[in-house]
């Protein structure tokens, strides 16, 4: 048996935001003097994930379906019950802000997961709400011990066509996840799969950003709610740009704005009848002011790949493959 090698907490240390959620950090004792011991392990090359995205790992001896998820950042996520049933103390603290509201503590530890003999050491935390509805907890790509994850997302239909996009991480250690980014011209924006959710969703600030550079504005009527970490609802409207932003052969001209949390949406403004922007016949100079200091993050939502058949994550060769059908029209 190889001697367990010691694995430093400092990953948590760095203040963190992502999306307009931070993370802050409250710990009763430094981390950088706490450590736990873990198996050193080589990466398993691939793991294809089941249709809903769950796997069984084990963790305390207690087994536990996890959902796989590229929207979860930083450590994993359980539900309070489980915690409880382990009799687990936090040997950390994390605030997650969404906006509107106290932010949400979350208490975390370093566990041993067993991804069924794979083992791995992953920071596990918790709150007050449930961290999933589907499943005992989420956990990101991040925290897998894979070279490889392959997400199922439909029957492939037609001739497929594989687009590449290389690997950004999003957010600092602590709170991070993996995306890509689009070039828009004066920034990059980075952006990340949401296979739980239909809408591509983007926070105030990112809505001013885009519609005062691609003639966006608000659909009349289109008032909604979305559910972000830990079961937290946020209500939205519906933005639609004049001008896409492309990413490989997508064109993505609708989002969800959560408009009223994390600042507010006063500069994308109202899609008016006949608005002259959206006819493909007019030829439109925008005089629009340019503004908006963003978070430059955008989660691209199931509607807008429901054409494509799977989702890789490449962390080897540090890309993300998507493969899809014709595009719809």
């Amino acid at each position: 048996m190889p001697r367990p090698a010691a694995l430093a907490l400092s990953m948590l240390l760095p203040a963190a935001a992502l999306a307009g959620d931070a993370a802050a950090q409250e710990s009763a004792a430094p981390l950088s003097n706490i450590t736990v011991t873990a198996e050193r392990a080589a990466p398993a090359e691939e793991l294809v994930l089941p249709p809903d995205h769950i796997i069984t790992v084990t963790i305390d001896g207690l087994p536990l379906r996890l959902l796989v998820t590229a929207e979860a950042s930083g450590p994993a996520a359980v539900n309070p019950e489980i915690a409880a049933q382990l009799g687990w103390a936090g040997t950390f603290r994390m605030m997650w802000d969404f906006g509107a509201g106290d932010p949400l503590r979350s208490d975390g530890l370093w566990k041993d997961v067993d991804f069924g003999g794979q083992l791995k050491a992953v920071p596990v935390m918790w709150s007050k709400n449930p961290a999933s509805n589907v499943a005992d907890g989420v956990i990101g790509i991040h925290n897998l011990p894979y070279r490889r994850v392959v997400f199922p997302l439909a029957e492939a239909s037609g001739e497929q066509h594989v687009q590449r996009f290389p690997i950004a991480q999003i957010g600092s250690d602590r709170a991070r996840t993996l995306g890509t980014e689009i070039d828009t011209g004066d920034r990059r924006i980075q952006v990340y799969f949401v296979l739980e959710r239909p809408e591509n969703l983007v926070t105030a600030p990112t809505a001013n950003y885009l519609a005062t550079r691609f003639d966006g504005g608000f659909e009349p009527g289109s008032e909604g709610k979305v559910t972000v970490g830990f079961g937290v609802e946020r209500r939205t409207r519906a933005m639609r740009l004049a001008r896409p932003l492309e990413l490989g052969d997508m064109m993505i001209d609708r989002f969800a704005v959560r408009y009223d949390d994390h600042g507010k949406a006063k500069s994308v403004g109202e899609i008016a009848p006949n608005d002259p922007r959206f006819n493909p016949q007019e030829i439109i100079v925008s005089r629009r002011k340019k503004k908006g200091k963003a978070d430059f993050l955008t989660r691209i939502g199931r509607a807008q790949i429901a054409h494509c058949s799977s989702l890789t994550y490449d962390l080897a060769a540090g890309e993300i493959r998507l493969a899809c059908g014709p595009a719809p029209h």
